[in-house]
């Protein structure tokens, strides 16, 4: 069951008009479903089955990615689990200055790193039936919003 309350946001985090609205955020316990072998899955709001939150903690520590079922496929958005496409490769690799980004933006660097091999063993196990798109790669968001997010077209 989820519980909302205020978050105060960690310190140097975020900037302050991020918080400013005041969010009350629905905060998860542990537990969960088992969805293609990530734990703690949770449909959002605990009723609506075609639309999961992930567990993906490291860049931040309450980091998720939200599925979405599309009849028999799934859409995940790994959100800040990753930041270039690449980083999903069967031999992953990422721009210089993007990793140095990425690296300082961590809050747990460990565990970013073994959620992103998570995400790189879903895609090679289970690449026809699920898509991963980030928050930044410009090759992914095109992919989506022009409607290519099969892996024909990855």
């Amino acid at each position: 069951m989820a519980v909302t309350h205020q978050v105060t946001p960690p310190a140097g985090r975020y900037i302050t008009t991020q918080w400013k609205h005041g969010p009350d955020w629905a905060i998860y316990g542990e537990g969960g479903e088992d969805w293609f072998g990530f734990e703690g899955v949770r449909a959002l709001g605990d009723h609506e089955p075609d639309i999961l939150m992930i567990p993906l903690p490291g860049h931040t520590l309450g980091h998720c990615g939200i599925a979405v079922r599309d009849k028999d496929r799934w859409l995940l958005h790994a959100g800040d689990a990753y930041f270039h496409h690449a980083q999903l490769d069967a031999r992953p690799r990422i721009p210089l200055v993007l990793g140095l980004f990425q690296r300082r933006a961590d809050m747990d660097r460990a565990t970013r790193i073994r959620n992103q091999e998570r995400l790189r063993q879903l895609k090679a196990a289970h690449g026809s039936d699920v898509t991963i798109v980030n928050s930044h790669d410009p090759v992914d968001y095109e992919s989506c919003r022009c409607g290519r997010h099969t892996p024909a077209a990855r």
